[in-house]
């Protein structure tokens, strides 16, 4: 049983790590051992999976469905199988390593999206959680592609804008799958670089009615030259830090105090 215990934190181990290889040797190991394990099936099929060994692949996630019947990520799995096999589409194989703190969220500098209009099945069934993507700017959208420049979906219009603009003044942004399946994508947009015009101002506000509105701001300041060093107010908030949410709450809680004055006074 110490033994089982230990291969299994290997074979999750090789799967973080990308090292598929290792993995399947593992996998293998476990389920000479054990031909009903469940757990040691699926990641023996997800890792021939990645690499691109797609009829091993397919046999693995069958004997998952045969020990349980209605097992939803088998059946998805196998539904990317069959996709891929049909289209003879050759997947690019991964060996990028899994990073759960890719997905760390801080206030103002990173985003969850749903994409809208998603690509086709054949390269979504391509793709894994936490691979790297691209954003790419096309009839004026941000298009989110693979390294290997396969469309995969559009970021909704009103992040789209603002992130172009963005983009365009100099800031640079890291893009990761966070969730996908054949009819939904989810990433997770990371802030790495702010241009020192829009550096005043959140890539990710947590009002969503200044999204668009603070482009007007930025231009807007900028006519006026407030963007330049020697006018910056030194009592100014920065507002690229973790205290963006706070001071959005106070500047609310703010208005409220002051509609609830002229009200009285009338």
């Amino acid at each position: 049983m110490v033994l089982s215990e230990t291969l299994e934190e290997q074979a999750v181990d090789a799967a973080m790590s990308g090292d598929w290889k290792t993995a399947i040797k593992i996998n293998k190991d476990l389920l000479s051992e054990n031909s009903e394990d469940l757990s040691a099936h699926m990641r023996l099929g997800f890792a021939y999976f990645q690499s691109n060994k797609l009829r091993l692949a397919k046999k693995e996630f069958q004997d998952v469905l045969k020990l349980q019947p209605k097992n939803n990520i088998a059946e998805e799995h196998l539904e990317k199988v069959n996709i891929l096999s049909s289209k003879k589409k050759i997947r690019h194989e991964s060996t990028a390593q899994y990073d759960p703190d890719v997905f760390i969220e801080i206030p103002g500098k990173t985003r969850i999206v749903h994409l809208v209009n998603i690509g086709k099945k054949e390269d979504l069934a391509g793709t894994s959680i936490g691979e790297k993507m691209l954003l790419k700017e096309k009839r004026r959208k941000l298009e989110v592609r693979t390294q290997h420049d396969e469309f995969i979906g559009n970021l909704p219009d009103d992040i789209s804008k603002r992130l172009s603009y963005f983009i365009k003044n100099d800031s640079d942004y890291s893009t990761h799958i966070k969730e996908i399946s054949l009819t939904d994508v989810v990433i997770f947009i990371r802030e790495i670089v702010k241009g020192k015009k829009v550096n005043q101002y959140p890539s990710f506000p947590s009002n969503p009615h200044v999204m668009l509105s603070d482009i007007q701001h930025i231009d807007a300041d900028t006519a006026d030259g407030s963007d330049d060093d020697e006018d910056v107010d030194e009592n100014e908030i920065d507002l690229t830090d973790e205290t963006w949410e706070k001071y959005e709450q106070e500047k609310d809680l703010s208005s409220i105090v002051q509609l609830e004055d002229e009200e009285e006074e009338e």
